[in-house]
């Protein structure tokens, strides 16, 4: 799958060896028992476009990058998982969870609208009201760097 090692972000899948220092020290990994770094790059090496593309191991990712400390290659696999990200995005192929950020930020200028609790607590220790966003320049840039279409693509 040259499209991965082909961006900035995903040189990190040329240095691979295969020897699984990334799964082992990955802390979702432990805890996550189908998110597996090196079987993720060993895909991407065989050019297993659809299983990367359509999977949700890349989705997992922490960007801890525990695993480009332990990557005896300095293979950066967290870079990898972007651009694995970015790829899948431009597919349609974008969690629920995501999706529905993206939408918060182009629709209110925020990921996370705070809630009751999170204000009362702004005022509390003195921090005031929630700062105000310029929706319409946030969209503006969004617009422009096509996000708005790329959202529009997720299910």
């Amino acid at each position: 799958m040259h499209e991965v090692a082909n961006t900035p972000r995903g040189r990190g899948v040329l240095a691979c060896i295969q020897c699984g220092r990334c799964t082992s020290s990955c802390p979702v990994a432990r805890v996550v028992e189908e998110h597996n770094p090196r079987k993720l790059m060993e895909m991407i090496i065989l050019g297993l476009r659809s299983d990367v593309l359509s999977g949700r191991l890349p989705w997992y990712c922490l960007s801890c990058f525990t695993c480009l400390d332990r990557c005896p290659q300095g293979g950066d696999v967290g870079e990898a998982m972007f651009a694995i990200r970015n790829l899948t995005v431009r597919e349609g192929n974008i969690p629920d969870g995501i999706l529905a950020q993206a939408k918060s930020l182009f629709e209110n200028g925020r990921v996370v609208t705070a809630g009751r609790m999170a204000l009362a607590q702004r005022v509390k220790h003195g921090l005031g009201n929630e700062p105000t966003v310029d929706v319409e320049a946030v969209q503006k840039i969004l617009k422009r760097t096509h996000f708005d279409k790329l959202i529009s693509k997720g299910k």
